[in-house]
């Protein structure tokens, strides 16, 4: 098998971003979360990088530090080892609201059977629990990064999202 991954870039003196996916159960869903994860560590560069690195051919030094984090229901097991080889902090979470729980009405009546996982879908709020980073970026495992993401967690304001 391939050497694992570096570990995630981390240090206390820069703040943190997050990629982070979510993984409902076990199953066909792994080499989503490997490219996205490759796709994500080969398109990283800090704010004042460019395509073609610094001045004279140096890298630049990122004024940020990166971690992928998947989010992962209980009853995923057999993906956890292999998340965590690909590079993913992997931390376990129940739904954060019963469906039970939910008002009587539009989404309480339809969500089970809405999406391709239904009320597990309810998972991806978690990310917003995810107070140690300076910003959270979710994403499906289907997304393909083509490009550098930067721009989302530079800008100044507290929710950085555009269309492209």
């Amino acid at each position: 098998p391939p050497p694992p991954p570096p570990p995630p870039r981390r240090s206390a003196d820069r703040p943190t971003v997050a990629f982070a996916i979510v993984l409902t159960k076990d199953g066909p869903y792994l080499d989503g979360a490997a490219v996205l994860a490759e796709a994500v560590m080969g398109s990283w560069r800090g704010p004042n990088s460019s395509s073609s690195g610094a001045p004279g051919g140096a890298a630049s030094q990122p004024a940020v530090d990166y971690e992928l984090v998947a989010i992962v229901a209980r009853n995923v097991t057999a993906s956890r080892p292999v998340l965590r080889f690909l590079g993913y902090r992997v931390l376990e979470r129940p739904l954060p609201v019963a469906v039970a729980d939910i008002a009587p009405g539009f989404l309480r009546d339809r969500i089970a059977a809405r999406g391709c996982c239904g009320a597990d879908e309810l998972l991806k709020l978690w990310a917003y629990s995810l107070a140690e980073y300076s910003r959270v970026l979710l994403l499906d495992m289907d997304s393909l990064v083509l490009r550098n993401l930067d721009e989302l967690f530079f800008a100044n304001r507290p929710a950085a999202a555009r269309l492209h």
